[in-house]
């Protein structure tokens, strides 16, 4: 503070010796008169008058003056400016404090409401950036208690607090879901922890075994790249970070609840000053089969553990509606364990657990591509189905010998499906002797109708498109020119052809429904927390009539073909039969090939649309296949 420079000019004026002899007051003004201007009589009184101050004093006088003044404003200006934040945020925890209340997310049901990712309730440790005590003995002190009571080290402490807004009132993670031991330890000692809570959350509880993980992902605490996107988000708070629990983040998550009570600058609680309820997050009631999805990882995760595999996928739809009734990816991971010790190194495992090869999986499609390719040269003339030619094995174009993977003599497009002629489809797709072939612009074309090379649209994250390789797409990536070569291998999908297993059960699905290419969805319905429903899911049609009926119900008899009497034989007895087509697809990596199969059933009246894809799993015919037909038995027989 600033205190004022007072000076004195003394004078006596108590007693009559300051008198004129003439019997005159002196007047007041009269006592500063400089004692140089005093003449005569008046001169005696000179003592008796306030010298006048040296000019050179009042030069250093104002001098220390100035610097005061401006040492003074100097600092007002800091305080009101550069720690504005923080003499406001201390203001303010004078008098509100902020309480959250976090509402549970909305549970995840399968399509006869078994729940496969419900809350179960938990207690968190977190700290209140702006309560945290500054002096260092008091900061000493709380380690000592944090460490007494949970095992929280300094340096621990320090990293997780160590860069974060310290005017903050919003609450950072210092401790997750506390064990009985740890909550009963803490609550002992709250008192001695100044500026730190006990929250009451939630953390997601998944079905047994991370079977559905591929399909609901996981939650994880907000990050700061998290607050970037949202500023809403609260450090403790639970968020979506894959599959479902991200896709449908925003109706699961539902509304927190925040109370502002008023504190009293002295201590104490005040009123509340205004208390907004938490609002449950919505459910989600999905097309997936809990029980089927059961099924199809139990009969899949033998097959791989028999034959020392690690990698595949699967998916089933629903041809009618595009609900896709299962979806699996290899390996599994559960969404429930992330922050476990077993999960530690999950990131970096050399088999991606967390990657979904169902939907983001870009595989060469090998023979399952033939029957796609069979719809395109009938509908364009290129062969009808009483059309034949000699498969010798092999074909010879220049000094290039293209090869099938057997002998079968003089073939049709029915049994070039079901026993997977290359021969038969390099010669309709590329040409070769009197038959004109389609040629690729072609092939890419009708592969498209399909929706292959497309995003299909389901309700997950992180869909890949896929490739159907063209000229133009190699010169372009390549800058090379196309040869005859390439057209052969896109005719029996290998070369550069990359498509998703979701990709070949959507395009599958559309031959079993005669033509309709619908859009796979999970969720059926989102209700409220009372089950009423908020929105349902009806059919989404792609794209209809984009292919002739009569050329798709040659291919589809080709393909039951395939069961009765083909490649895919092993699913001879699936109750009502089925079509479908195998396929072993080349890797370009050694002689490892990729298992496919792919089959819908019953054949006369489709329920299911099943796609199986094994990595490196060699035959198609002798590892999918099989998988295909011991779910399908017991499905269709349940």
């Amino acid at each position: 503070m600033l205190w004022p420079l007072n000076l004195y000019l003394r004078v006596d004026l108590s007693t009559n010796m300051f008198k004129r002899k003439i019997s005159e007051d002196l007047e007041l003004d009269e006592i500063f008169f400089d004692k140089h201007q005093l003449t005569g009589r008046d001169i005696k009184w000179a003592d008796k008058l306030e010298k006048p101050v040296p000019r050179a004093s009042i030069r250093v006088l104002s001098a220390v003056i100035f610097i005061f003044l401006l040492i003074t404003l100097a600092r007002s200006a800091y305080f009101s400016l550069i720690r504005t934040d923080y003499y406001l945020a201390k203001a303010e925890s004078n008098y509100i404090k902020e309480v959250w209340d976090f509402a549970p997310r909305g549970v995840i049901y399968d399509t006869r409401l078994k729940p496969l990712a419900q809350n179960e309730s938990v207690f968190n440790l977190v700290a209140i950036p702006a309560e945290l005590p500054r002096d260092r003995k008091i900061q000493e002190k709380i380690m000592a208690t944090l460490s007494e009571a949970v095992g929280l080290e300094p340096l621990e402490l320090k990293n997780i607090l160590g860069d974060i807004d310290r005017f903050s009132f919003r609450p950072v993670l210092v401790l997750e879901d506390l064990g009985r031991a740890e909550l009963l330890a803490v609550k002992a000692k709250l008192d001695d922890l100044p500026g730190f809570r006990l929250e009451h959350n939630f953390k997601r509880a998944y079905f047994p075994g991370g079977i559905l993980s591929h399909i609901a992902g996981y939650t994880g605490r907000v990050s700061q790249s998290d607050i970037k996107k949202n500023e809403d988000y609260l450090l403790t708070e639970v968020v979506g970070k894959d599959g479902l629990e991200y896709q449908y983040d925003k109706n699961l998550r539902g509304g927190r609840g925040l109370t502002l009570i008023e504190t009293k600058a002295r201590g104490g609680v005040g009123k509340i000053i205004s208390s907004q309820s938490s609002r449950a997050g919505d459910n989600l009631v999905l097309f997936i089969d809990a029980d089927l999805q059961e099924k199809l990882t139990q009969v899949m995760k033998a097959t791989l553990a028999a034959t020392g595999l690690t990698k595949g996928a699967a998916v089933a739809l629903d041809p009618k509606s595009g609900g896709v009734l299962a979806l699996q990816s290899f390996p599994l991971f559960d969404g429930g364990r992330l922050k476990d010790d077993d999960y530690k190194n999950i990131f970096t495992d050399a088999d991606r657990p967390l990657f979904n090869r169902a939907i983001s999986g870009l595989y060469p499609p090998g023979s399952t591509a033939k029957p796609f390719l069979g719809v395109a040269v009938l509908q364009e003339g290129v062969v009808n189905d009483k059309t034949t030619i000699t498969d010798t094995g092999s074909i010879s174009v220049g000094n290039q010998i293209f090869k099938g993977w057997t002998v079968l003599g003089i073939v049709d497009i029915y049994k070039a499906i079901a026993m997977s002629s290359n021969i038969f489809f390099y010669t309709v797709g590329g040409g070769y002797g009197n038959i004109k072939g389609l040629g690729p612009e072609k092939i890419g074309d009708y592969f498209k109708r399909f929706g292959f090379a497309a995003i299909s649209g389901i309700d997950l994250p992180g869909e890949a498109v896929g490739l159907i390789p063209g000229p133009q797409w190699k010169k372009q990536a390549k800058k090379e020119s196309w040869f005859i070569g390439d057209t052969y291998n896109i005719s029996i999908g290998q070369g550069d052809v990359q498509v998703t297993p979701l990709q070949m059960a959507v395009a599958t699905a559309a031959i079993a429904n005669k033509g309709v290419l619908l859009k796979p969805r999970l969720v059926k319905s989102v209700t409220d927390n009372q089950g009423k429903v908020i929105s349902s899911t009806q059919p989404e049609i792609i794209s209809q009539n984009f292919v002739d009926s009569s050329a798709l119900a040659i291919i589809r008899e080709a393909m039951h073909q395939t069961i009765t009497s083909g490649s895919g034989r092993s699913l001879s007895k699936v109750p009502g039969s089925a079509g479908g087509k195998t396929g072993t697809a080349q890797t370009g990596l050694g002689n490892n090939t990729h298992a496919w199969f792919t089959v819908f059933a019953p054949y006369d009246d489709p329920k299911i649309v099943l796609t199986v894809l094994v990595e490196n799993g060699g035959e198609g015919s002798s590892i999918a296949a099989p998988i295909a037909r011991d779910v399908l038995e017991w499905y269709l027989a349940r």
